[in-house]
């Protein structure tokens, strides 16, 4: 165990995200084998005093039987009985989860995506999570909490989605219910933060809504692109950046106010609730959320919270509460990097501060600590390196602090008066410039965007680059140590 890092949630909590992860994809009757076979291994390592291994299956089987109910669930019901029928057509009743978004195919024609439940089926009750894919209109303009009424067939999911059934719907929505007033004045924010951005540059008119509620609908591909390839695309994907400016910035304000600790961690707690709302609650914006929501609880007791028990415990409630986030590639890049700032910025940055100011080193050490973890896991999904993150995030480090904090501000003036919002809008448009120019210049440089081999062999290519770049580093430190010794011997 490393010294002075607590990692007994840890284990656990890496085993039961492994474990829902893989089976998520299985039966539940092959997982229920599984809980069995762990269930012994657990009584067998309790009963020999094996603490650690007791651990390890414990969250496995924390893990396994989370899956094992949530696929049940999503394999009952009408919806999914509807979706392995032979003529799967019915009237539903929908609930909006997330945002629509749109999309196009490769011929270039426009679909609608949205994340739903179905709430009935005909006459009966139903919950079960779909995708819908319309290629109709009257989906853009709904939000998070509204239902709504189709007429749609039903097409069964592929193995191991988080999802009972696909809706392809024919014609437009009806609506059923106005979703509730926190979505209503959160889509409202959401409008207003791109109208008062209307005016901006089309860079910064794309990258402010996405900087501050990840809203990127606006964004020009090629700024898309260059974020991308300059490693850069988590500034556009809310996270617990995003979450931690909120916290820093609403505790500031509430120092100077003459409320006591409980009712400055309870108003901190709200602002924190209110931001996941607005910025929708995707994997990494509930890890950053529940890490911030754990840390909170600490303080309102009275404790101090540890980073890593708290990184483990959000991620063991959220596998626990949807075992699917442990297939979602953004919670897993989300987890890795935390854990990688966590356990080896620091330690970097006393290293690199030998040579160089703290500040510059842990400006240096941060990024470069999440790109190091985070490089294997975005070659074997995407077929990924991007060689020039280190000093692109170092450049844009500067700039994102009061792009966002600007453009929360606005997003908060525009709700009220969408003319202020307007001229707000420019000093959140100064930073979010830097940004933008940062992106495009390192995604030109040679090598940004070359492509790298996808999977195994792409990650085994990283592994051996990565060991001859190690072997040459030590091997130039010894030569260069014999000839300062050479220099240094007495003659």
């Amino acid at each position: 165990m490393t010294p002075g890092v607590d990692l007994r949630l840890a284990l656990p909590a890496a085993t039961a995200w492994l474990a829902a992860a893989v089976c998520c994809g299985l039966a539940p009757s092959t997982t229920v084998v599984v809980i069995v076979v762990v269930a012994v291994a657990m009584t067998a390592a309790a009963s020999g005093r094996r603490l650690v291994v007791a651990a390890v299956c414990i969250g496995a089987l924390l893990g396994a039987a989370s899956a094992a109910l949530h696929v049940a669930q999503l394999r009952s019901g009408p919806v999914a009985a509807l979706a392995r029928d032979a003529h799967p057509r019915a009237d539903l009743v929908l609930t909006l989860v997330r945002d629509p978004t749109s999309r196009r195919d490769a011929h270039g024609r426009s679909y609608v995506l949205v994340d739903a439940t179905v709430t009935k089926v005909g006459r009966h009750p139903a919950r079960s999570p779909v995708l819908v894919i319309a290629h109709g209109g009257g989906w853009l303009d709904l939000l998070p909490g509204q239902r709504v009424r189709v007429n749609a067939r039903l097409a069964p999911p592929r193995t191991g989605d988080d999802i009972a059934a696909v809706v392809l719907p024919r014609g437009r929505p009806v609506p059923v219910r106005q979703p509730p007033w926190w979505q209503r004045v959160a889509g409202v924010m959401r409008g207003r933060l791109r109208a008062a951005c209307a005016r901006l540059p089309p860079d910064e008119r794309g990258l402010v809504p996405g900087l501050v509620v990840g809203d990127v609908s606006r964004m020009p591909p090629s700024l898309t692109d260059a974020f991308r390839v300059s490693g850069l695309t988590h500034l556009n994907a809310v996270s617990g950046e995003n979450c931690a400016i909120v916290l820093a910035t609403v505790g500031a304000l509430l120092r100077r106010t003459p409320l006591r600790r409980g009712a400055r961690i309870a108003v901190a707690a709200a602002s924190l609730a209110a931001f996941v709302v607005l910025a929708r609650p995707s994997p990494s914006v509930l890890r950053a959320a529940t890490m911030g929501g754990a840390a909170l609880l600490a303080m309102s007791v009275g404790r101090r919270a540890q980073p890593v028990p708290l990184l483990a415990a959000a991620v063991l409630l959220l596998v626990l509460t949807n075992p699917f986030l442990g297939r979602s590639v953004g919670f897993a890049l989300s987890v890795v990097a935390t854990a990688a700032i966590v356990l080896l910025a620091s330690r970097w940055a006393d290293l690199l501060s030998r040579r160089m100011p703290r500040w510059l080193a842990l400006a240096v050490a941060v990024p470069a600590a999440a790109q190091v973890a985070c490089t294997p896991l975005l070659v074997l999904v995407f077929g990924q390196a991007t060689p020039w993150a280190v000093p692109a995030n170092l450049l844009a480090a500067p700039a994102v602090g009061p792009a966002t904090v600007a453009g929360i501000f606005t997003a908060v003036v525009a709700a009220v008066s969408p003319a202020m919002g307007a001229l707000l809008a420019w000093t959140a448009a100064l930073p979010a410039a830097w940004l933008a120019l940062v992106a495009r210049s390192m995604a030109a440089l040679p090598g940004a965007s070359a492509r790298w081999p996808a999977g195994a062999t792409g990650v085994g290519l990283l592994a051996l680059v990565a060991g001859t770049v190690l072997v040459m580093y030590v091997a130039a430190r010894r030569l260069s140590l014999r000839r300062a010794m050479l220099e240094t011997w007495p003659r």
